[in-house]
């Protein structure tokens, strides 16, 4: 077996799940938001207020890109970018209403994915499938 198909399969399974979210998206009619929005949102989601530090950690991007991200998000105004009460040097981003607006919506988006793609799967066949794929993490 070609080891670079691996890689190349990853890369389309990825590719495919983003064009399925882009489409969700625009059959709601929401054009402002790319599925690279999707990992910033539910983070916030489950924690009221981020650093970019903490956002770029735990999204496991670098900060570079997380400050692009979050720079059209706050100008679509999703997200609030406000500077930290202690430590000014620090900004602290909250989801602002039309953000939290969202949340069902990716919420369904999410589910629908995961359905799409775990429905051929038995509950084993998943478990290996995930433990496969993180070997591969780096």
């Amino acid at each position: 077996m070609n080891e670079t198909y691996i890689l190349s399969l990853v890369g389309r399974i990825h590719r495919h799940g983003n064009r399925f979210i882009e489409s969700e998206l625009r059959e709601r009619n929401i054009r402002d938001i790319a599925p690279s929005h999707g990992d910033i949102l539910f983070r916030l989601y489950q924690q009221e207020s981020l650093t970019m530090h903490e956002l770029s950690k735990l999204i496991d991007r670098d900060k570079s890109t997380v400050t692009v991200l979050v720079d059209k998000m706050v100008k679509k105004g999703y997200i609030r970018k406000e500077k930290d009460l202690n430590d000014t040097r620090v900004y602290r981003l909250t989801l602002t209403e039309k953000g939290y607006d969202l949340r069902k919506v990716f919420e369904e988006i999410s589910e629908s994915l995961i359905d799409k793609i775990y429905s051929k799967f038995t509950i084993e066949e998943k478990k290996h499938i995930i433990e496969l794929l993180r070997k591969i993490e780096f």
